[in-house]
């Protein structure tokens, strides 16, 4: 996309959220007050909100004011927030910057980036979570959902784990009045829809224009040979050696064989036009190939494959022969394995099998 495609697509996104989550909330319970929101945007490292909330019932009550926190025993704080994680570090960090707050700020958490780097651990991401909260300026707070939904959006490679960089093509694409509450709904989308693993795209209310917009179908024959291809491209992208060296050629001579006679029925998953994920139904309900690129497996694709292709069969028992690293796949979706494993010219398979 260009950029002003990407502009337009997540300014589509901003208003169908909006109309999904009218009330775009911190999920951090900070009362309006800015010293607890510096305090829980600390504590949100590697923790989740709901664990921060929990934690700060009881560190509030003890420590009621920035100066009481200020003023705190080191060894009372890291018992209280201990359950949080790096325990240890957060409760030198709160407790030197409420230092900082009460005695050089006086209560009042300053409203530039440039002061609130000045505090011991905050960086961007807590920064901007304050700046946007507490004095509405725009602001991107690049969190683990933003940072994985965004990408699912099209507005940079997907994968990406860099905050900065995000922050920084965010803020170009966002208009500055609707950043904050923005990051905020990627919250509250990220838990309800949007998740990292098995994401709910089936009943997502934005899927019309999410660039996740995969299709999920029963393929004709033309697909056969992009289909065996990204079955031996996924097969191949493993770090590590998954058969001996005979068991590589006779993998690849039966794949090349199923290419030759066609005898298989492909379900595929479909983005942008490209083969990504793929099943393959061969005589007497008996699965061939169902492999998902990588970059997919997380989204449920399997299943959604899985589902389809038991829909159009009306069946309700399906065995496969599994080879080792794919027999987790198959038991998330139902199968047990029935026999013990079987080594066919280097190839070991594990014979499963599904019924409802």
């Amino acid at each position: 996309m260009t950029k002003l495609e990407k502009k337009l697509k997540i300014d589509a996104i901003v208003k169908a959220l909006k109309k999904v989550y009218p009330v775009a909330l911190c999920s951090l319970e900070f009362e309006g007050q800015g010293w607890k929101l510096l305090v829980m945007g600390r504590l949100s490292a590697q923790c989740t909100d709901e664990r921060v909330n929990i934690v700060c019932r009881d560190l509030f009550k003890r420590f009621p004011t920035c100066k009481a926190l200020a003023d705190a025993p080191l060894s009372e704080i890291e018992e209280l927030i201990k359950s949080c994680g790096l325990y240890k570090m957060k409760a030198k960090n709160i407790k030197d910057s409420m230092i900082r707050l009460h005695y050089q700020y006086n209560d009042i958490v300053p409203d530039t980036m440039e002061e609130l780097l000045q505090f011991e651990g905050v960086g961007r991401k807590i920064a901007n979570l304050l700046l946007g909260d507490l004095y509405h300026k725009p602001a991107i707070v690049a969190d683990t959902h933003c940072m994985r939904i965004c990408g699912r959006f099209g507005m940079y490679p997907e994968g990406i784990k860099d905050p900065i960089k995000t922050e920084r093509i965010l803020s170009q694409l966002i208009e500055p009045e609707e950043q904050s509450d923005f990051c905020h709904r990627m919250v509250l989308f990220g838990r309800e829809y949007c998740k990292a693993q098995s994401p709910k795209c089936d009943t997502c209310p934005i899927k019309t224009i999410c660039k996740d917009q995969i299709k999920v179908k029963k393929l004709d024959e033309s697909y056969i040979n992009e289909c065996l291809d990204l079955v031996w491209q996924v097969f191949s992208e493993f770090e590590v050696p998954v058969f001996p060296k005979e068991g590589v050629v006779e993998y690849k001579r039966i794949i090349d064989e199923t290419r030759k006679k066609k005898n298989i029925t492909f379900y595929g998953a479909l983005d942008d036009g490209k083969v990504v994920g793929v099943l393959g139904m061969r005589e007497n309900n008996h699965i061939g190939y169902f492999y998902v690129n990588s970059k997919y497996h997380k989204r449920g694709i399997g299943k959604r494959l899985f589902n389809i292709m038991k829909e159009d069969y009306r069946k309700k028992t399906f065995t496969v022969n599994a080879a080792p690293y794919g027999v987790p796949i198959y038991t998330r979706l139902g199968f047990v394995p029935t026999d013990k494993e079987q080594n066919v010219k280097g190839v070991i398979f594990t014979p499963m099998k599904y019924e409802e």
